[in-house]
């Protein structure tokens, strides 16, 4: 069996191993988040560590064996609904899986094998199909402390479980859902805490960040992801601002970082959501929206507003930053990046919340005036992997269509007029919420991007109208970004559908995955695909929605991946888990 510590020298004599086992000592001395146990690697957060940056430092599998990976053991949850996505991300704690369902299911699986070791099915939540969630049932993940799985469930209740059993420890509520409140979002660990924030801004929630106490489930602080003096009147009340991507933590700035959703309200819950508030889509909401639409950076001790960046003006197009916050390094400085539906990104000093790189605020029409839109707009000099207009596809995607006639395409940033105009990116995306990942090996941000265009028209007396685009087919791209230049390093076409799964990196290799069941490894420097794994062969097995996770169990590295899907977007819905290694001879 190949060696699965990181690779340093072909040769390996007694002198070279003792150096690179010393320096594997120092490594995870001065990072202990990438826990090792007896041969054992951990992923043990939503993003493996608090920096998010969903990357492994494994070896074993890699780009001259990866074509022979194979299955090595399948999971099924059992749970079928036509409602519920499966985005999530695996944890991995000393040999024993934690996986969830949309639903809020959880289960701890022998990590080596695929056994089911308990389950925990939430019989006390009401029927997600009663409460207020955008958009599906979902569960992005679980988090783990001190013999702890902590839980963040539809009906807004935050529950505890001990790690050995299933059983309850303790349930939280964490807002109420005739407030508009759920939660999907796969919660963090600080220090003793555990920190969720709430989703609902599509149904007049007023979005929050809460710490509570990870032995007893007592709220410790709460942030209020919408500022009064930013909005007009008393709309900050019911401004959204959710809060969907799991936080990133720097333990020794104190400071929790996450990306917030868009203000309430806009064209979407009056057209589609039932709530038909006065002034919709802009009016009653004058002014910048803060923090709404933004990057937050708060105490981890107490709660208190360090700084913010917005990345949307006044949101009238639901811009969400749904994608989890990552940490990092670029050329010396500690910083922090996020990519939200407007497809632009922003890397950050995470210490001031200053731009890294330059960018600009750009002028935007402000007409029609009664939807009170912002003057300017932020425009990243970072090269984006999305297509920001409509129209004929990128080179790279073939089947290629010319606008059709009598489609105006909206430039960026454009508010809504009552005759439709097609906008692109909107809604979904850019970058939607499948997770980025980093690697310090390349230096670069992996992410998906989405071609998903709207053709729209609002007017004052809030009629809406939706016009198909004619020949039109949503596609995308996964892709990754040098963080030392700001260049597009590489694309991979994704088409006839979004793209829809988180992205992540075990040494050389990325991997991800297609809506369709199919999920790739590619070479993390040159994108590369150099295995593809067909799901839609597995009994029960859905679409490739969720993120990938690696880890080793008594020194076999294993890729884990959820295919489940996510309705609307996947050809077939399933309930599989699917552990990949190398055959025992390799």
């Amino acid at each position: 069996m190949t060696n699965w510590i990181p690779a340093g020298s072909s040769r390996v004599d007694l002198l070279s191993y003792a150096c690179a086992l010393a320096l594997l000592v120092g490594a995870l001395t001065t990072h202990p988040l990438l826990a090792q146990h007896d041969g054992n690697v951990d992923w043990r957060y939503h993003g493996n560590t608090l920096d998010n940056e969903r990357y492994q430092d494994v070896d074993q599998i890699n780009p001259h064996n990866v074509a022979r990976l194979k299955p090595a053991w399948i999971f099924h949850t059992g749970v079928f609904d036509p409602n519920m996505a499966m985005e999530m991300t695996p944890l991995v704690i000393d040999g024993v899986m934690y996986v969830s369902t949309g639903d809020d299911d959880v289960y701890a699986l022998n990590a080596a094998s695929g056994k089911q070791i308990w389950a925990y099915h939430p019989t006390d939540m009401p029927s997600p199909s009663t409460l207020p969630i955008c958009c599906n049932n979902d569960n992005r993940g679980v988090a783990y402390s001190k013999g702890k799985i902590f839980d963040a469930r539809l009906d807004a209740n935050l529950v505890a479980l001990d790690a050995a059993t299933g059983k309850v420890i303790w349930k939280t509520t964490v807002d109420l859902p005739s407030n508009g409140a759920s939660m999907t979002i796969a919660p963090q660990i600080v220090d003793d805490k555990v920190v969720v924030g709430v989703s609902g801004a599509e149904f007049a929630v007023r979005g929050h960040v809460d710490a509570y106490d990870q032995n007893t489930g007592k709220l410790v602080w709460r942030f209020w992801t919408t500022e009064p003096n930013s909005w007009g009147g008393n709309t900050y009340l019911t401004g959204g601002a959710s809060v969907w991507g799991n936080p990133s933590y720097d333990p020794e700035l104190h400071m929790l970082y996450f990306a917030t959703g868009n203000a309430y309200p806009w064209p979407s819950p009056c057209a589609f959501f039932g709530v038909v508030p006065v002034g919709c889509p802009g009016n009653g909401r004058e002014g910048t929206n803060l923090y709404s639409t933004s990057i937050v950076a708060i105490d981890s001790r107490n709660g208190k507003y360090e700084w913010h960046f917005q990345f949307v003006h006044h949101d009238m197009w639901d811009f969400d930053g749904p994608q989890p916050t990552v940490l990092l390094t670029v050329n010396g400085i500690p910083a922090i990046e996020h990519t939200s539906k407007t497809g632009y990104m922003f890397i950050l000093d995470r210490r001031t919340g200053e731009s890294v790189f330059p960018y600009q605020e750009v002028s935007v029409p402000t007409e029609p005036a009664w939807e009170s839109p912002w003057s300017t707009q932020p425009v990243s000099s970072i090269e984006s992997l999305t297509q920001h207009s409509v129209g004929p596809c990128v080179a790279i995607v073939s089947g290629c269509v010319p606008v059709p006639a009598g489609v105006v395409p909206a430039p960026m940033w454009s508010p809504y007029e009552p005759t439709a105009m097609a906008f692109q990116p909107w809604a979904g995306g850019g970058m939607e919420w499948p997770p980025a990942a980093y690697s310090p090996r390349t230096h670069y941000i992996y992410s998906h991007a989405n071609y998903s265009p709207a053709n729209i028209g609002v007017d004052e007396a809030n009629n809406i109208a939706f016009a198909g685009i004619p020949g039109e087919v949503d596609h995308g791209v996964y892709g990754a970004v040098d963080t030392r230049t700001g260049k597009v390093a590489w694309k991979i076409p994704v088409t006839g559908t979004t793209p829809d799964s988180g992205m992540g990196v075990a040494g050389d290799l990325v991997f991800y995955g297609e809506s369709n069941g199919l999920f790739h490894a590619a070479n993390a420097r040159t994108g590369a695909v150099l295995w593809t794994f067909d799901a839609s062969k597995v009994p029960n097995a859905g679409g490739a929605t969720a993120s990938p996770a690696f880890y080793v169990v008594k020194g076999k590295e294993y890729v884990v991946y959820g295919f489940g899907g996510e309705p609307g977007n996947s050809p077939v819905l399933g309930d599989a888990v699917i552990a990949f290694a190398l055959p025992d001879d390799e």
